[in-house]
């Protein structure tokens, strides 16, 4: 803005119009005389500005353009521009403005008069419900929602203890306290998985030592990678012994656990993949007692000769599916064998990384298994390529896997003369395992998550 009483330069031209420079940019700008507005701004408030010590070039004065035919609300509330010395005779007192705010109580009767009144009565309709109907509604809700539940009331605790509420548990990746376990125990859990689960002692043993009959009803458990004590799944095998499908890969045992959880009758699937302190007396034990096994993988347990002589000749005849992949030259053409005669209803075979077996294994295989559709003989590298063309004409095998025994030209030739039989589809054995492929969060074919909410 150019103040009053100040010597105008030669580039200055003004307008005899509009009295302002020429050069300056006037988009959306327009004059308007300061009578126009002298009652709006003295509705505003700011009638304190002195008009003695302002010229008559003062008196016209740039405001925003604003349409004629607007409204004279939006007039008011149009921004003024002051000049400098207008702007140094405001005189107003900020200490004596005082702003009205409304309190608490006038915001809060304003929220709630535009909402419909409730009645407030003491009446619970949800105990209005049966039983069966809570227990319907608890049906839908997440196990860690239920343990909230049972801290309602004791209605609530009765209803959330009902054991079809916990026939699957999912701890897979968790740290488990032996009080806990216990309790899911006590529950009836039928279904429980452990994987990479770390389960410690906490000294209270009370679900332990009580009536155990809730104990009975597991049936499937998943101990694979986890970090349980022996001493734990001492106390585990000794209050649980109906199971039928068991997974121990990757874990620590001793004779005294495999004497255990070998005194279950009805155990059909048993997964020792990998896990150590496996000894004869252990074996022994455990194929004394499980007499209905259908699936046992012995995989990398280190057995030694001993022990597969005596596995090659009490093994359960209804077996059916059966990895002794990593043997290495534990096991000879003699315990081929033996195996073959004592399983004759054998359907799936590995024999992978079996070091010393010849093309006479091949010949008892050929003779013997009638039933066979899977074979296994991968880093067998004493077997011929003659011994494998031969399995071609076994009248039910459908797969065999040689993984790493011969060149690329062998191998395109050799699916070339066996268009019956699919070589090295499987790269690892799924024999007793209790998840295979991408489904992570079942067993052997059962849903572990019920209910994800």
């Amino acid at each position: 803005m150019v103040n009053s009483g100040t010597k105008r330069s030669s580039r200055h031209i003004t307008s005899s119009k509009e009295n302002i420079p020429l050069n300056r940019k006037r988009f959306n700008t327009r004059v308007r005389p300061k009578k126009q507005y002298e009652v709006p701004v003295q509705e505003l408030g700011c009638d304190l500005l002195s008009e003695s010590g302002s010229s008559e070039e003062e008196n016209l004065e740039i405001t925003p353009c604003v349409p004629s035919e607007a409204n004279e609300s939006l007039l008011l509330k149009a921004p003024r521009v002051l000049q400098n010395s207008q702007r140094d005779n405001i005189l107003v007192d900020l200490a004596l403005q005082t702003i009205k705010r409304p309190s608490k109580r006038d915001v809060s009767q304003h929220d709630t008069a535009s909402y419909p009144e409730i009645p407030h009565n003491d009446t619970d309709f949800f105990s209005s419900l049966s039983d069966e109907m809570i227990l319907r509604i608890f049906h839908w809700l997440p196990k860690f929602t239920l343990a909230k539940c049972a801290r309602v009331c004791r209605r609530w605790n009765c209803v959330v203890g009902d054991r079809s509420l916990w026939k699957r548990i999912d701890l897979a990746n968790r740290r488990v306290t032996s009080s806990c376990l216990g309790l899911l125990l006590h529950r009836g859990v039928q279904v429980l998985r452990l994987t990479k689960t770390e389960v410690t002692e906490d000294g209270f043993d009370g679900y332990w030592k009580g009536d155990k009959t809730g104990f009975q009803y597991l049936q499937y458990l998943d101990l694979s990678l986890s970090s349980a004590s022996t001493r734990m799944m001492g106390h585990l095998f000794t209050s649980c012994q109906n199971l039928k499908k068991l997974s121990l890969e990757l874990c620590t045992i001793d004779d005294n656990v495999a004497t255990l959880f070998g005194q279950n009758p009805n155990l059909q699937v048993l997964n020792l993949s990998m896990c150590e302190g496996l000894s004869t007396a252990g074996l022994a034990a455990i194929l004394g007692g499980c007499r209905r096994l259908t699936s046992l993988n012995l995989a990398w347990t280190g057995l030694r000769r001993q022990s597969v002589a005596y596995l090659s000749v009490c093994l359960p005849s209804s077996v059916r599916k059966l990895n002794l992949s990593g043997c290495r030259e534990n096991i000879t053409d003699e315990e081929v064998l033996q195996l073959v005669r004592a399983c004759p209803g054998l359907m799936e075979l590995d024999l992978s990384d079996s070091t010393v077996i010849t093309e006479q294994s091949i010949s008892h295989i050929m003779s013997h298994l009638d039933k066979l559709q899977y074979l296994a003989l991968s880093r067998c590298y004493r077997l011929p390529v003659t011994s494998i063309r031969e399995l071609s004409c076994h009248p039910s095998l459908a797969e065999v896997e040689v993984f790493g025994m011969f060149r690329d030209g062998t191998m395109e030739q050799l699916k070339h003369e066996m268009r019956n039989v699919e070589l090295n589809r499987y790269p690892f054995s799924s024999v007793a395992r209790p998840t295979t492929g991408i489904r992570m969060t079942s067993l052997w074919g059962l849903r572990v998550r019920d209910n994800a909410v």
